[in-house]
Order: structure tokens, then sequence, then C-alpha cells
């Protein structure tokens, strides 16, 4: 064989191999494309919600001290009366606690003379804190009072001490003070009143059984 019939088909051989790969390749799929993965769009700060703003912290708002005012005319007048009756108390069983007979009432004299002078001078201590000045001049009915325990002595005196300021004058202080502890527009007023009414009803009680026990024995 010659040397052109060779390359003649050598040629032909390389057209055949060619063509080949080229069908080999036109029948294979398309290769894939790469996907980039996509990503959430990033929130618009205005879709955001703010945050309600956190409420200060105050400190509590301490109340108010209560301030006293003026005295009522209604308290002015139970401050007058409660102190021109206690007084009188007072003076009265002094009096009976030096000049009396029965050791019973003489001793009924000394408790009122002291728990007596006890209210009043709780009474003054309030009166001047709110600026109120307290007469010490007794009533004039109660001064009457006095004036005829003077010119006694004795069981005399004893007999009308409890008259005048045994359990009839005690009820009359006792109504007096209750109005108070109800009505009262002044609380240390009203309190005062309450306070005291315990030590008025005791002395009530004991002057009744003193006036039932003078009232047996006559």
């Amino acid at each position: 064989m010659d040397k052109s019939r060779i390359h003649a088909l050598a040629l032909a051989a390389g057209v055949v191999l060619a063509a080949a790969a080229c069908n080999r390749n036109a029948d294979a799929p398309p290769p894939k494309p790469t996907q980039t993965p996509t990503l959430p769009e990033p929130a618009s700060p205005a879709a955001v919600p703010t945050p309600p703003p956190a409420p200060s912290a105050q400190a509590p708002t301490a109340p108010a001290e209560a301030t006293a005012g003026p005295i009522a005319g209604a308290d002015r007048s139970f401050i007058s009366e409660a102190m021109s009756r206690g007084l009188a108390e007072v003076e009265a069983s002094r009096l009976v606690a030096s000049k009396g007979a029965d050791a019973k009432v003489k001793s009924f004299a000394e408790t009122l003379q002291k728990e007596h002078s006890d209210a009043n001078a709780k009474l003054e201590r309030i009166a001047s804190s709110k600026g109120m000045s307290v007469s010490s001049t007794i009533d004039p009915a109660s001064r009457g009072k006095l004036d005829e325990l003077q010119k006694l002595s004795g069981a005399d005196l004893d007999r009308k001490y409890l008259e005048h300021f045994g359990a009839s004058a005690h009820r009359e202080t006792i109504a007096l003070f209750e109005r108070s502890a109800r009505e009262a527009q002044d609380p240390d007023l009203k309190a005062f009143a309450e306070e005291t009414l315990g030590v008025l009803r005791n002395h009530l009680e004991m002057a009744q059984q003193l006036q039932s026990g003078t009232t047996a024995s006559r």
C-alpha cells in the first residue's frame, strides 16, 4: 500500500472519530447552572415595631401631713365647757378631801381631784398646740355651788358635794364628752373625748355607789 492511500485512511478515521465525539457532546445534558441561595431581604427599619418606652421609675409620693387648722366653733365651745367643769370638780374635790368627814367620800374626792387635774392639763395642751388660750374661769352656776360648799364641813359637806358634783354632774359631763367624741371636727379633741369618757364613767359608777349608800344610811 502506498503512502498516499495510508494517509487518506488515517484522515478518514480522524473524521469519523471527531464526528462521534461531537454526537456524544450533543447528547449530553447541558450542565446545571449554579444556583445562588436567595437571602431574605433585610426588614425595613419602618417595619420593625418600636418597643414602648419603659416607664420611668418614680419615687412614691409621700402622703401629705395633716395640718391642724383653726379650731371650729363647736370644738371651742367643748373646750371651754369641759375645762370649766373640770376646774370646778378639782376645786370641790380638794375642799372635800381636806374638810370632809366620810373616808370613802374623801377617797373619792382625792381620785377626782387627781384625774380631773390630769384631764384638764391634757385638754389645755391640745388647745395651746392649736393656738387657743383656755380660760381658767369657772362658769357662774358651778361657782355658785362651790361657794355653797365653802360654808360647809363634815357630813354636810360630803352630802352636798355628792349632790352637786357626784352622779348628776358626771352624767351631764359624760353627755358633753359623748357629743364631742361623735361630732368634734378636730381629731385630737375627738381622741381626747373618747379617752376621757372611760374615766368619767368610772367616776359616775363610784358616785352612784356612794350616793346609794348615803341614801340608805339616812
